[in-house]
């Protein structure tokens, strides 16, 4: 059952954040986000053999090596618009400073398609790591 809560941000977000979009996100979706960071973050740590600044984290860094999805630090950057942190099809989950903070999507997410992203974007990471053995 999706979260049909609005979102409401917090007073620094409001303030001083990027923008924020309609709805909450449930912890269903941040559960599955945190767990794609940890593959992405394992990944990264195969291919390079150092530690991987996480975009789903405060870094400044992104990730677009998959066509699945595309995944970009919290911005600093008050003179640019940052339209979201997390795209896949055609939702967008943005967050305040990083993964888990004030967390708004442009529609309303249910648990199954929580379930379709994560095993999309898992398989993504997997072919990203094989396609740089």
């Amino acid at each position: 059952m999706p979260s049909e809560e609005k979102y409401i941000p917090e007073l620094g977000q409001a303030a001083f954040g990027q923008p924020y979009k309609e709805y909450a996100v449930p912890l269903i979706w941040e559960a599955a986000l945190a767990y794609l960071n940890c593959e992405l973050c394992r990944v990264m740590w195969n291919i390079h053999q150092k530690e991987y600044s996480s975009p789903f984290e405060n870094t400044a860094a992104s990730f677009d090596g998959c066509i699945e999805f595309s995944v970009q630090a919290y911005s600093w950057d008050w003179g640019t618009e940052q339209p979201y942190n997390f795209k896949w099809r055609d939702i967008e989950i943005s967050w305040y400073k990083y993964l888990g903070r004030g967390m708004s999507a442009n529609v309303l997410l249910t648990a199954e398609l929580a379930s379709d992203m994560l095993d999309e974007c898992i398989i993504a990471v997997g072919r990203f790591e094989r396609e740089r053995e």
